[in-house]
């Protein structure tokens, strides 16, 4: 009872003085919304940034409806996918609601519906960075296939993000709490809304999971000069990707990407050679073959997967040679002697060189 109370207090005591409400293009923002308020003094509210004096205008900024509105728009959706998608299973539905319950997809949807141009504030640097930000989206919508899912290459300003959540607790308050009225007014604004077809795999997480099964060694070096922050990738000690941008989240994100790129392109690389060569791809097989024979080894053993360390790295770059050298932590003998693999034309080859004397000697220790 006492919840209630505060709800309708919250929805009815919002007083705008009337020079505020004609400065408000209320059409157009109510046009974009395909909503009409009851009570337009809440959603004044809602797009009242906090660099807004209030002692000035007398609205207090958005945060309190912000908070409301990140809970009801985070519930709605995840209501949405899991009725929608009954097959999934946890760990896929969780993929799917991170990419649709996040800012810099709420930021897309704001500058999209042309909702961004409604923002009170008072910040010169907030303008420039929405303005930027604005440049970058109507960028992303010219690319053919670009979704939005967390995969922007611009950090969105945490404001844009906000006000799609403050307004979706403006409407929850104006309609008597009825969140079946934010779902309607939302629903086509999220559109499209990420599916399994349409959601890709965060860069940092795809590499993070790829070195895992390959049991490689992942290391991000991050260092800063000025305000640009520059991210590198590193594999078992060779560089693989790196890029730069003033926010370092995204920077790693670059990075990350640039470096499954530079992978991706390596292994097609590989396969035309071994292709060409004769006898070669039936013998790149059986290393392969051995490597995972090494970890299952080490699966089965409780021992942690196979280290690898880069040893010599030399040649032009047209035809560089790695020598990697591997051991194995046991649980019974500890560290057994590294072995220093053939120097070989790639990575992935120099390793599984160093992991075929590995299985050699491992299984001399335990037969």
């Amino acid at each position: 009872m006492e919840m209630e109370m505060e709800m309708e207090c919250s929805a009815s005591n919002v007083n705008v003085p009337e020079d505020i409400l004609r400065s408000i293009d209320f059409d157009a923002l109510e046009g974009a919304l395909n909503v009409k308020f009851n009570n337009r003094g809440l959603l004044v509210e809602a797009i009242t940034h906090a660099s807004q004096p209030a002692s000035s205008s007398g609205v207090a900024s958005y945060k309190r409806l912000e908070l409301i509105g990140d809970a009801i728009l985070a519930d709605l959706i995840t209501r949405h996918l899991f009725f929608n998608y009954k097959h999934l299973p946890p760990g896929r539905l969780t993929d799917l609601r991170s990419a649709s319950v996040n800012n810099e997809y709420f930021a897309r949807v704001a500058v999209k519906n042309n909702l961004h141009v409604h923002l009170r504030h008072a910040s010169t640097a907030l303008e420039k960075q929405i303005q930027d930000f604005e440049k970058e989206v109507q960028k992303e919508l010219l690319k053919p296939g670009f979704n939005s899912f967390g995969q922007g290459d611009c950090k969105a300003p945490k404001a844009l993000g906000d006000i799609v959540e403050s307004i979706a607790g403006a409407i929850f308050l104006d309609s008597g709490r009825e969140t079946s009225v934010v779902w309607k007014v939302f629903q086509p604004l999220l559109h499209p809304m990420v599916t399994p077809e349409t959601l890709s795999m965060h860069p940092v997480r795809e590499l993070q999971e790829r070195c895992v099964r390959q049991a490689e060694r992942l290391e991000y070096k991050e260092s800063r000069s000025g305000n640009m922050a520059t991210v590198e990738v590193f594999i078992d000690g060779v560089q693989i990707g790196t890029a730069q941008n003033p926010q370092k989240k995204m920077a790693q994100k670059l990075a990350a990407r640039n470096a499954l790129a530079a992978l991706k392109e390596k292994e097609t690389a590989e396969t035309k050679e071994d292709d060409n060569e004769d006898g070669k791809k039936k013998k790149n097989g059986n290393q392969t073959l051995t490597r995972q024979m090494l970890n299952e080894i080490c699966f089965r053993r409780n021992w942690p997967m196979p280290v690898y360390k880069l040893v010599n790295e030399g040649g032009p770059a047209h035809a560089k040679q790695f020598t990697f050298a591997g051991s194995v932590n046991t649980t019974d003998r500890g560290w057994i002697d590294e072995c220093v693999g053939d120097t070989m034309p790639s990575v992935k080859k120099a390793k599984d060189s160093a992991a075929a004397l590995l299985l050699e000697l491992i299984n001399r220790l335990y037969s």
